[in-house]
């Protein structure tokens, strides 16, 4: 009789290709030590795949988690070419689910880092979310928008990853401005306001915002009930007087603000739109763990740069119209997005 682990490693290794999801792939892998070592050869991309078909990981929103802990890959891989740069828009007219299919074509998970997200979700995530509820959760609660209350915290666990989204995103973008002198490649406004056109949840378009949208919107699916309209929610998180004041303390307490008011505007906005690992600064008021280095480093970027680097604007927005920076600012950019007054 020929068991399973007399097969050649070779048939070993491929059988993670036709396992039904993370949970069986782990399992099998633990069975014996022949299994380990032939399952431990299988490729970042077909581990996505496997936790992409399990239940949504860790008690986490589904695809969202998912979308947060790989797109930063899908970034890198999309400011590589125009070619590429026009298929990662494609993907945003797909909604979340778009943008979840092209991450399991382009990006990849190990082993470790499910295990190291697993950690971060007591470290990061959760800690963020919390964070965003107590700053301006309670606001919500109370307002029009927010009336459905029994879904508001998946509405602001929503939205805790749509800002750690948005930073994986476009944080090498606002490393563009930060250090203009390398000529990096950058995703244009442009290609952010696609992202938050189609990929952050809202069946409420203002016709008058002044944005194209493309005949080819998410379609009603397993999301649907989520109805009321996150760009709204985000807005306000955005936008209101203590999350503001929460980023301005974290930003004077490393050094002095800046004369200029443009770098000190750009200093604030880039320490938010670092994704992930920036959201570790807020993390880290609660857990002591210091980010201070990293913040230096940024800081020290914004420093340097002169008159002639600071980053160019346009007009946008409607009545009254403002002055939008070419440089990444999610809070304005959302503001456009709802048809609403760009934040001064």
């Amino acid at each position: 009789m020929v068991h399973l682990t007399d097969l050649p490693l070779e048939i070993l290794s491929s059988l993670p290709l036709y396992i039904r999801n993370i949970e069986d792939f782990t399992n099998a892998a633990s069975t014996c030590r022949t299994l380990y070592h032939a399952f431990g050869t299988a490729s970042p991309n077909c581990i996505l795949r496997l936790a992409a078909a399990s239940p949504p990981l860790f008690a986490q929103l589904h695809p969202h988690f998912l979308i947060a802990v790989t797109v930063r890959q899908v970034s890198d891989w999309a400011l590589e070419s125009e070619e590429n740069t026009r298929q990662l828009r494609l993907a945003f007219q797909g909604g979340a689910d778009g943008l979840f299919e092209l991450c399991i074509e382009k990006a990849g998970l190990t082993l470790e880092d499910i295990r190291r997200f697993h950690s971060a979700r007591y470290s990061i995530f959760d800690p963020f979310a919390d964070t965003i509820d107590q700053v301006a959760g309670q606001q919500w609660y109370q307002s029009e928008s927010g009336q459905w209350r029994l879904r508001t915290r998946d509405a602001i666990n929503r939205a805790a990853y749509q800002i750690l989204i948005y930073g994986e995103l476009f944080a090498s973008s606002m490393q563009t401005y930060l250090e203009p002198e390398k000529n990096l490649p950058t995703f244009d406004l442009d290609v952010r306001l696609d992202y938050i056109k189609y990929c952050i949840s809202d069946w409420t378009y203002r016709s008058d915002s002044g944005i194209k949208i493309s005949d080819r919107l998410p379609s009603a699916n397993r999301y649907e009930e989520f109805k009321e309209s996150d760009k709204k929610l985000l807005r306000h998180i955005l936008t209101c007087s203590r999350w503001v004041q929460l980023w301005q303390a974290v930003s004077s307490g490393i050094t002095p603000d800046f004369e200029e008011e443009w770098k000190q505007k750009l200093w604030v906005d880039a320490i938010q739109i670092q994704g992930i690992d920036g959201m570790r600064v807020l993390a880290a008021r609660h857990s002591g763990e210091s980010c201070r280095g990293k913040l230096l480093r940024i800081r020290s970027q914004v420093e340097k740069l002169r008159e002639e680097d600071r980053p160019a604007t346009l007009i946008a927005g409607t009545q009254p119209r403002a002055s939008i920076s070419y440089a990444p600012d999610f809070p304005n950019e959302i503001c456009i997005a709802c048809g609403s007054s760009i934040r001064a």
